[in-house]
């Protein structure tokens, strides 16, 4: 699963840690300790992908 920070961003067409902390729902601090280019933690790989599989199961099957 390659889901990064960047990707979440670009996917949902955020600029800003703050909206994918709320899209998460886990403070700013959180999502900051997050690289742009590095894999997400992978309960939030998770998350993604059950709550925009449209957009982000691409990414667990070609992992």
């Amino acid at each position: 699963m390659n889901i990064t920070k960047r990707l979440i961003k670009d996917r949902l067409g955020f600029t800003t840690d703050v909206q994918v902390a709320d899209w998460f729902g886990v403070t700013k601090q959180a999502v900051g300790r997050w690289e742009e280019d590095e894999p997400i933690p992978q309960l939030q790989r998770y998350r993604a992908v059950e709550k925009r599989p449209d957009l982000f199961s691409d990414e667990v099957q070609a992992a």
